[in-house]
């Protein structure tokens, strides 16, 4: 096993793992995954680990670009969805409670809302399956990430 394949399966595992991470924190609710019991956008996330895992032992390494750039698509996918709706729950909640004695509260709820630490793992698997895909192998078998440059042909 190279440099190579060694990079794409941990990179595999670290998108796995990165589904069940903790996403968000929620207070009362505490924290949500990718996964969140099969409903959520993780599935997907898995499916591209799963296939990712395949053609790396499979040694067809050009699949990591579709799944690397698919599993960070949908990570920006629903960073965005998640930004637009947070954004938008704040403005319809300033609206409603406008005049409410107990908004300090309901905007110290809205403030306790935390992202956590598994988008760095997803983020950092997404990478590596790109990485993996864009190493190229060397003269000597070695894998490389930038091939050295050629000397010009001489004539």
């Amino acid at each position: 096993m190279d440099r190579r394949q060694m990079l794409a399966i941990i990179g595999c595992f670290v998108l796995f793992v990165g589904v069940f991470a903790p996403l968000i924190s929620i207070p009362i609710m505490g924290s949500m995954n990718y996964f969140q019991n099969g409903r959520g956008d993780g599935i997907i996330v898995m499916g591209f680990a799963v296939v990712s895992l395949a053609a790396a032992l499979a040694r067809r390494f050009k699949w990591l670009w579709l799944t690397g750039v698919g599993s960070l698509g949908m990570l920006g996918f629903t960073l965005f969805n998640f930004q637009y709706r947070f954004s938008k729950m704040k403005a319809e909640m300033n609206k409603g409670l406008e005049d409410n004695p107990f908004r300090g509260l309901a905007d110290l709820a809205v403030q306790s809302v935390q992202m956590q630490w598994g988008w760095a793992v997803l983020l950092v698997g997404g990478v590596m399956l790109l990485i993996a895909a864009g190493m190229r192998e060397g003269v000597d078998g070695q894998q490389q990430a930038n091939p050295p440059p050629q000397p010009p042909a001489s004539r």
